[in-house]
């Protein structure tokens, strides 16, 4: 039986870029429950490891992690961290809108913002304040800002997402040594994408492959090897997350929602948000909804969404971590 593999989304409130992750209830034994399950996520991920030590695992390879050592994982990316057994790590993190940031902020430079999106979701990387102290010095300014809240502190780390841009684009450049960068086929960025794009629509997975420059039969391959999901499979957990964000929002008619968001019938909406969530679009509607309204446990690949963290008295805590 293949391992699961979860999608944690999260959301980012409109007109940021940036959602922090921070706080006491990051102060733990990492991967316990999990038992090696991978994950990825919708947004980039920046991490940062104040101490302990344990595996940080990104697609198959595994690596060793230590104190003040940070993370770039890219979205799309599985990956997981294992606390050695008994070891309380702390991490903090930093979940980045890096595409819409640089489509937005960085347009006009000596690299297209296509050729820079590129270059900065490449790989996933591990790394030492040690080796890359500039890069460490900006994601610790990042946290701080975020942590602090000082006035104007969204122009700051505007500023400070550009300088962590750069240091992405030297890393690109080095020649590695000891911690390898792990590369990443990008056809799986496009595949998801396109499904973003085109949910709504009469969705082909001969044209979600051509999309990526594959055959239907390699792209399946590739899709399901990557996920351990079924490209429609995917597709209908797009519509159903879709589905429930619209549910959430208005008042719409159970109808509207199945078609606005791809299903040709009712019943075929029904069947599939049922297949997700173990309950119909009325139950779900009504009932209180526990993590984002998405419980998908019957997929090889499921779907949780992320912590939530909030700032309370000052310090930043994360909602059903004590």
């Amino acid at each position: 039986m293949k391992k699961k593999i979860e999608f944690r989304y999260y959301e980012i409130p409109a007109g940021d870029y940036i959602l922090p992750e921070i706080g006491k209830g990051w102060e733990r034994e990492y991967g316990v429950e999990y038992k090696g399950m991978l994950h990825f996520h919708n947004y980039l991920e920046v991490g940062y490891c104040y101490h302990g030590s344990g595996d940080l695992i990104i697609s198959d390879r595994n690596y060793r992690y230590g104190d003040e050592m940070f993370t770039i994982i890219p979205s799309n990316i599985p990956h997981t961290t294992e606390s050695d057994e008994g070891n309380i790590c702390k991490w903090e993190y930093l979940f980045i809108d890096l595409d819409n940031y640089i489509r937005n902020e960085m347009e006009g430079g000596s690299l297209s913002a296509e050729e820079l999106i590129r270059i900065v979701n490449k790989r996933g990387t591990l790394k030492s304040f040690k080796n890359h102290r500039n890069c460490a010095t900006i994601i610790r300014r990042m946290i701080e800002e975020c942590r602090n809240q000082f006035p104007y502190y969204k122009e700051s780390l505007k500023g400070l997402l550009r300088s962590l841009v750069i240091e992405i684009l030297r890393l690109d450049e080095e020649k590695e040594t000891g911690l390898k960068n792990i590369t990443y086929d990008h056809s799986l960025d496009k595949a998801i994408k396109y499904i973003e794009d085109n949910y709504s629509g009469d969705i082909r997975i001969p044209d979600i492959a051509d999309e990526c420059g594959l055959s239907e039969s390699h792209f399946r391959r590739q899709f399901e090897e990557i996920t351990n999901m079924k490209p429609l499979d995917y597709v209908n957990m797009v519509r159903i997350r879709k589905a429930c964000d619209l549910i959430k929002k208005g008042n719409m008619m159970m109808a509207d929602v199945g078609r606005k968001v791809g299903f040709q019938t009712q019943s075929s909406f029904n069947r599939n948000f049922r297949a997700l969530t173990g309950l119909t679009p009325l139950k779900w509607k009504h009932r209180e909804k526990e993590e984002g309204g998405l419980n998908i446990s019957d997929f090889k690949i499921t779907a949780k969404k992320g912590w939530d963290a909030y700032l309370e008295n000052g310090e930043w805590k994360i909602e059903g971590i004590e």
